[in-house]
């Protein structure tokens, strides 16, 4: 089973949650400090063979990130919905189809940027990006 990292910008709610929920998850404020750059983070997070859970898209497009990704074989999944949802909901959307992002972590080695989608119907779709 995969550990989850969750990113600041998902806040403490959401990981905790995930936790609830029996999911293994670390925390960004456990490990890291508020204002730790995103290199950073992806370079922790790829050590410790955890899972980047994050809404910031751009890291697949910003030069320093996209070459920490490649260089220290992170693995990052943009969370991404097209409605609003609460992210209480997102979290238990995303646990919901743990199996489904299992298999697509087994299918897809790192380096990996890949979007966990949830369609206006509430439907997921997981791709790779990167």
């Amino acid at each position: 089973m995969s550990v989850f990292f969750t990113d600041r910008n998902l806040g403490k709610r959401f990981g905790l949650r995930l936790r609830e929920i029996g999911l293994l998850v670390e925390l960004h404020d456990d490990h890291l400090p508020q204002e730790a750059v995103d290199e950073h983070v992806l370079r922790i997070t790829a050590e410790n063979g955890w899972v980047l859970l994050t809404l910031d898209y751009r890291i697949r497009y910003l030069p320093a990130e996209k070459e920490a990704i490649a260089t220290y074989h992170a693995r990052v999944l943009h969370l991404k919905t097209t409605r609003l949802m609460p992210l209480s909901e997102l979290a238990d959307h995303f646990a919901g189809n743990i199996q489904r992002v299992e298999r697509f972590l087994r299918k897809n080695p790192p380096p990996l940027f890949g979007v966990y989608r949830v369609d206006g119907k509430g439907k997921a779709r997981l791709e790779r990006k990167l």
